[in-house]
């Protein structure tokens, strides 16, 4: 009987012990509750927005990344200069060198062909991430039409 108390005791310190080493980690697993998985139809609350004259003075700080929603083609007719391609339904490759360049973001910009088309992905983000996330108002029409810093060429890192 001393055996078997010794052994619970033993493995319920064990499991003490694990519990409190994931929670003290930075990137523990969460065990709350399960979160679903985002989709690109989510609605959840709205990112703030920040306007395209705005949004340039903070382009180049390294703290600082911009995510275009849009698909890979609309990606490589022009894009918001250093921008990263996130298009709304990445998945494998693209997704994880996306979310690297997101690691160390303090702020994330996030924009598609209008505001409401990079919403979910902003959403996303922030649920995710627990950073900083804001919608560049207008999307990329607004930031062309304001003739701001453009670059055009397929993405790199959307090669799979």
């Amino acid at each position: 009987m001393a055996l078997l108390v010794r052994a619970l005791v033993l493995v319920v310190g064990a499991a003490a012990l694990g519990l409190a080493v994931n929670g003290a980690r930075k990137n523990g697993v969460p065990l709350g509750g399960f979160a679903a998985p985002a989709t690109c139809d989510a609605e959840e609350s709205a990112p703030s927005e920040i306007e395209p004259a705005d949004a340039i003075r903070l382009c180049g700080h390294p703290e600082i990344v911009i995510a275009d929603t849009r698909p890979a083609n609309r990606f490589a007719e022009g894009h918001v200069a250093g921008a990263i391609h996130l298009p709304c339904d990445a998945a494998g490759s693209v997704a994880s060198e996306a979310m690297h360049h997101l690691e160390n973001a303090a702020t994330i910009i996030v924009y598609g062909e209008s505001t409401d088309d990079a919403r979910p992905v902003a959403a996303s983000l922030r649920r995710r991430l627990h950073r900083r996330v804001s919608l560049l108002k207008g999307g990329f029409a607004a930031w062309n039409q304001a003739g701001l810093a453009c670059a055009s060429g397929p993405c790199d890192e959307c090669k799979q």
